[in-house]
């Protein structure tokens, strides 16, 4: 019985939202900053000393900045019902469908890996708050922005004269001075440099966020929308949600200027949507952002193609402290520096494994993993086949050997291949029917006519002739990261030739 409380009362708490490495640092970064504003500045007079009125408006930020926290990381951003579905099934085709969450993916709603749901308009995962920025919370989290940058500034302003001041007295003669004002002075000049930070990390994300309301486009359909923008197309694409600056802004702050920086909602009070639909730009359609979705992933699973890996790939080498030494020893200085920087994970693959590469972003590519097949299973050639995928992740790109025609069986790694042994089988001799002549002489021709097709096929890997390759099979083998994977090879071929 304690054991099973234990059990449950930790998975309870893993549960709740703020017990994370977001939430922890953001509150003690907060907390740490505010303490050392109060207790040097108010509390013992040094420096500045500020008034009723300033020292009220900086806890009321302070208190807006915790409150406005909260309801963005508990409200979340909304989230689509379980086997959602449109009212009118000829929608269907024109919405992409999670098998996740077993249902149809509202317009703007993207699929969460770290939440699990699909989040109705979502930007994007924000791991300080451990929640999606989305339809419902997207005004909590611009406004926990905004007064974290107004409280920063403050306490910057509070504590800038005497930490200055004493940082040109106290560090040219510390041996002079009590440890414990150089330790309190040492704090002071942290906090600081902290709440400097913060301004400037956190402004420059919500320069972002206001841009993204005043074009009324998150973080995910401003993607969306350059790629359909660099297609090839016969018009200009329209985005059908952008409804100018003053309706932008209502769609997430409110109707008037004083809704906007109070912590509640007021879209009901207008009607703009209800996280399902959409007012859109006249012209447009309200499934026009999705059917470009539906043709980009198209595109994108006809590019994607199998590759054999022939250098091992540890994420465990990620969390050790040689993670960069070791990572510029097996694949260079590039590879190691222009590491993606996304919440994605890293995927472990050893020689001879069979990864699906569906994009590339530089000298990584992100990949998935083949499930061990049993013999004589077909190889699965598109993104959609998952059952058959496990594992997915970033891998550098220098892992990979050239890509494997798809539609033929799939061969062995040279490294892991066996020879076979030749066998004969006497043939018996039998004696055909009149009839079946002209039949026999079509099967003894038919291997010369196979063998003859076959040479005049390109052979594929190992060696093999036959079978259809991939439509893409020759835009892949011209691409940017099996030119930057040959490279690699090359280059780690020359320095062992060197050494």
């Amino acid at each position: 019985m304690p054991l099973s409380l234990i059990r449950n009362g930790i998975s309870y708490l893993g549960s709740f939202r703020l017990l994370h490495w977001g939430p922890i640092v953001t509150f003690g970064l907060v907390f740490f900053i505010l303490y050392q504003t109060l207790a040097n500045v108010v509390l013992n007079k040094r420096g500045r000393v500020p008034g009723v009125m300033e020292l009220s408006w900086y806890l009321f930020s302070v208190v807006m900045l915790v409150f406005c926290y909260l309801r963005a990381s508990f409200e979340g951003p909304g989230h689509a019902p379980t086997g959602w579905e449109p009212d009118d099934s000829a929608n269907r085709n024109k919405l992409q469908y999670c098998k996740r969450c077993k249902g149809y993916k509202p317009p703007r709603a993207h699929h969460c890996s770290s939440c699990g749901k699909c989040s109705l308009k979502m930007d994007h995962h924000c791991p300080w708050i451990n929640n999606c920025v989305g339809h419902n919370n997207h005004k909590m989290f611009i406004l926990f922005l905004i007064y974290v940058v107004i409280a920063c500034l403050h306490s910057c302003v509070l504590l800038a004269p005497y930490t200055v001041r004493g940082c040109w007295i106290v560090f040219p003669r510390m041996n002079r001075f009590p440890p414990k004002i150089v330790l309190r002075l040492y704090q002071m000049l942290m906090a600081m440099v902290l709440a400097v930070s913060l301004v400037i990390s956190i402004g420059c994300l919500l320069f972002q966020q206001v841009g993204s309301v005043l074009e009324n486009k998150t973080g995910i359909e401003q993607w969306i929308v350059r790629k359909a923008e660099a297609r090839d197309r016969p018009k200009p694409f329209v985005y059908p949600y952008d409804l100018g600056y003053k309706r932008n802004i209502q769609m997430v702050f409110g109707s008037t200027i004083v809704h906007w920086l109070l912590p509640m909602q007021f879209r009901s009070k207008i009607g703009l949507s209800d996280g399902i639909s959409y007012e859109v730009r006249p012209g447009c359609s309200a499934y026009e952002l999705t059917e470009e979705q539906l043709i980009q992933k198209r595109l994108k699973q006809s590019r994607s193609y199998n590759a054999f890996v022939n250098t091992s790939f540890n994420t465990g080498v990620l969390d050790s402290w040689m993670c960069v030494f070791a990572m510029v020893r097996v694949f260079g200085c590039r590879t190691a520096l222009c590491c993606p920087s996304c919440d994605e994970p890293r995927l472990s693959v050893n020689p001879g494994d069979t990864v699906l590469v569906t994009r590339d972003r530089g000298e990584w590519v992100y990949a998935r993993t083949l499930q061990k097949r049993k013999s004589g299973d077909p190889l699965p050639i598109r993104e959609q086949d998952s059952k058959k995928w496990s594992k997915r992740g970033w891998i550098p790109s220098g892992c990979l050997a050239d890509p494997i025609p798809i539609a033929l069986p799939l061969q062995p790694h040279p490294k892991t291949a066996q020879p076979q042994a030749k066998t004969t089988q006497p043939q018996a001799k039998t004696t055909q029917p009149q009839e079946t002549q002209a039949a026999s002489q079509a099967q003894r021709q038919a291997p010369s006519q196979a063998r003859a097709a076959s040479q005049a096929q390109p052979k594929g890997r190992n060696g093999s002739r036959g079978g259809e390759l991939l439509d893409t099979c020759a835009e892949v083998k011209s691409s940017k990261v099996l030119n930057k994977a040959s490279r690699t090879r090359r280059r780690k071929k020359s320095k062992a030739a060197s050494s």
